[in-house]
């Protein structure tokens, strides 16, 4: 609705303010001339001395307060097609053979069905990868029976980048060793992806330039590998042990060096420019409804990957705005005389039209039926039900509105 707040109409939809986005592309344009165009960088440094105040140089003096200094490297061009198919593989079968797990046997069955597949490889050829973050410090871990690597990342990085840098590690230790088929065992689906990747550009991380070239390398020595993806978590021996290494590594790990790129500093400004907008969220006079119910900002719109239909997401954005066609809101801008419902017994908002209108008895008798036969609890807030994000939930809300003909 046209009195909905603008910020409010932001959070919904998972986009940037204005005067944030502004911020966080300014920074990113800075952080990429630092390499790409230094000649906007030294210009920017001869408007220091004329001290102009404007906005633009605003934003330079503190992209220059941020210490930014990325590394100026040519990245590594090796094609994963110029290394031979009958050396290198990759196991992602894990993925379709866990798939309908229920959650709380997946500790039990997970390692039973990794141990039947794997158990014929030798343990000293197997090696267990992982990254981790924790506490703004990024780690990565190395588990094999004769090898525990535990080595920090110097920041900005990413568990993505720290995944990488485990394989590649790994790629190092298995160079000391004799030729022979060697596994290496993540729990990152990027990583696979991005080392089975054919497409090779100026923006892939150091690592997985570095990590091509070690294969390519090796399978020329005849060494072998299978990349073999499995899931986290999931009580398998070698890749808890390479998280907890991961989780050291990032606490009190020596820093592994590595050149960084200009596009790794990225996520700090993405950072900053988030920080700078849940303050506004959070010491904002308007959409408080909202805020209870969603408090944390996000640059992802609240229905991403559900599968609903356009209607359902305005009905929904109504009821988690607290704008919608009932008199309780018409009244406070001014577009009907009342807020009490016409049934007498309180107010038109939607918590009384749901549990309380006896105008809908039929259709909330069919509410409260699903949610019974579905073992969900009735007479649960709206703006729990919608802070919750429970798609069952919510889709019976929804059918109940239509069912009850109430325009949102």
């Amino acid at each position: 609705m046209q009195s909905t707040h603008t910020m409010s109409l932001e959070v919904l939809a998972g986009v940037l303010p204005l005067k944030d986005r502004f911020w966080d592309l300014s920074s990113r344009l800075l952080i990429r001339c630092e390499v790409m165009n230094p000649l906007v960088i030294e210009n920017f440094e001869r408007l220091v001395e004329l001290q102009p105040q404007t906005r633009f140089m605003t934003v330079y003096f503190n992209h220059m307060s941020q210490e930014i200094t990325p590394a100026r490297y040519v990245p590594t061009y090796v094609n994963i097609l110029d290394i031979p198919e009958s050396t290198l593989f990759f196991d992602t079968s894990m993925q379709a053979e866990i798939r309908g797990i229920p959650d709380h046997l997946r500790s039990r069955e997970i390692p039973k069905i990794f141990t039947s597949k794997y158990q014929h490889i030798d343990c000293l050829k197997m090696f267990y990868t992982d990254g981790s973050r924790i506490s703004e410090a990024t780690g990565f871990g190395i588990f094999n029976n004769n090898f525990s690597i535990s080595l920090k990342l110097a920041e900005p990085a990413s568990v993505y980048i720290a995944e990488l840098a485990a394989v590649h590690y790994s790629l190092q230790i298995i160079n000391t060793l004799p030729p022979n088929h060697y596994f290496i065992l993540t729990d990152s689906l990027s990583t696979i992806a991005a080392l089975r990747s054919k497409r090779i550009d100026n923006h892939d991380p150091f690592f997985l330039g570095k990590i091509r070239e070690s294969l390519s390398n090796l399978t020329r020595k005849c060494y072998k590998f299978t990349l073999v993806w499995l899931p986290a978590h999931c009580s398998i021996a070698g890749n808890e042990k390479a998280d907890n290494l991961a989780k050291i590594g990032a606490l009190d790990g020596e820093i592994y060096e590595r050149p960084i790129a200009y596009n790794e500093f990225y996520s700090a400004s993405r950072q900053r420019t988030l920080a700078s907008w849940q303050t506004s969220w959070d010491n904002g006079d308007m959409g408080r409804w909202l805020h209870s119910i969603t408090p944390k900002v996000s640059t992802k719109a609240w229905f991403k990957g559900l599968d609903v239909s356009r209607d359902f997401i305005r009905v929904m954005s109504r009821l988690m705005s607290n704008h919608y066609t009932l008199d309780a809101h018409l009244r406070r801008i001014g577009l009907a005389e009342g807020n009490h419902c016409a049934c007498g017994e309180g107010y038109h908002d939607i918590e009384h039209v749901v549990w309380s209108c006896t105008e809908y008895r039929e259709a909330r008798s069919q509410l409260v039926d699903s949610l019974q036969v579905r073992g969900r609890p009735i007479h649960v807030p709206v703006r729990d039900i919608l802070a919750y994000r429970d798609p069952l939930y919510m889709e019976l809300i929804y059918h109940f509105l239509k069912t009850a003909s109430v325009k949102i």
